[in-house]
């Protein structure tokens, strides 16, 4: 039902071809959904899927996210006009180093990485002769993975960062932002290092607190059988991203790894001042921390789809 009422809604409005072919390099949650999108709204001719394996090339055929799929990055790449690259931020350099003889000026060439500063570094010094480089992350998603989960709504109402450089051809960015508003997005154009500094408080570190809390609940179950029947719905709210990629994180957190070192020194700073709270018996003190997370977070902690 959900896809049929976005299917209308697509058919309803004004439809401009953007791109005469597009290749997604990496189709899971991400590059499917994107497939997913170009496809529903008509903003490409032709979307090509690259994967690592053959069973995930034929359930992003199945999903509807591409009209082909292949694990061979040739015949992927083969007459597109832009590149989206959305494997695991580890596997990013690599793929540049292997696109960049495969690929002409006039191609645009973007990824969905959660870490900027390296991925852009990289692009432009592999890519830079050779395509038009644009370091992109959208900010969506969710902790399931693989293509099954893709949305062709994934992107809508949603922030789309670009983070551009003094060498990004102006006409890339245009193309870029008239793509993320055909798609339904926010453009948001920012400077690399400050996304990454950014994105280790609001992303980053909340996914390894998360983690964290699985980690302690772990030593409470090999103490207790009980641990497991006592779950709150705190915990399962606090600890849901944790159920997310090991892969996809472990390359975030190196990627970022000096933001992302100096976001936990943070939280350990605030638990060590709640601690000293607790120990102080300082009622007031724990009191007005609670309200002013408390203020903040009615702010700035939730954003309506709809």
């Amino acid at each position: 039902m959900e896809a049929c009422f976005h299917a209308l809604i697509s058919s309803l409005q004004p439809l401009k071809m953007l791109f005469n072919s597009v290749c997604i390099a990496g189709v899971g949650l991400i590059g499917g959904s994107f497939g997913l999108a170009l496809r529903e709204r008509g903003l490409a001719e032709r979307v090509v899927g690259l994967a690592r394996r053959e069973e995930t090339c034929q359930a992003a055929l199945q999903m509807g996210a591409v009209d082909a799929a292949t694990t061979n990055l040739a015949e992927a790449v083969r007459g597109a006009e832009l590149i989206l690259l959305a494997p695991p931020v580890g596997q990013i350099k690599p793929l540049c180093e292997q696109l960049a003889p495969l690929v002409h000026g006039g191609v645009i060439i973007t990824d969905a990485g959660s870490t900027k500063a390296g991925v852009v570094r990289d692009g432009e010094a592999l890519l830079g002769q050779k395509a038009m480089f644009v370091g992109g992350h959208p900010m969506a998603g969710s902790e399931r993975t693989g293509v099954e989960q893709a949305k062709a709504n994934l992107f809508e109402k949603a922030v789309w960062i670009l983070t551009p450089t003094s060498d990004t051809p102006e006409v890339a960015v245009n193309r870029m932002v008239e793509l993320i508003e055909a798609l339904g997005a926010v453009p948001l154009i920012i400077d690399a290092a400050l996304h990454d500094k950014l994105l280790a408080i609001t992303s980053h570190l909340p996914h390894i607190t998360a983690a964290a809390l699985v980690h302690i609940f772990m030593q409470a179950q090999n103490e207790t059988d009980f641990a497991s029947q006592l779950i709150a719905g705190g915990w399962r709210d606090s600890t849901r991203v944790a159920a997310g990629s090991a892969e996809m994180w472990r390359d975030i957190c190196l990627a970022n790894a000096p933001a992302v070192a100096r976001s936990v020194e943070d939280m350990i700073e605030q638990l060590e001042e709640f601690r000293d709270m607790l120990r102080d018996s300082d009622g007031a003190r724990l009191n007005q921390w609670f309200e002013s997370a408390a203020q903040v977070r009615n702010k700035h902690g939730y954003f309506p789809r709809s």
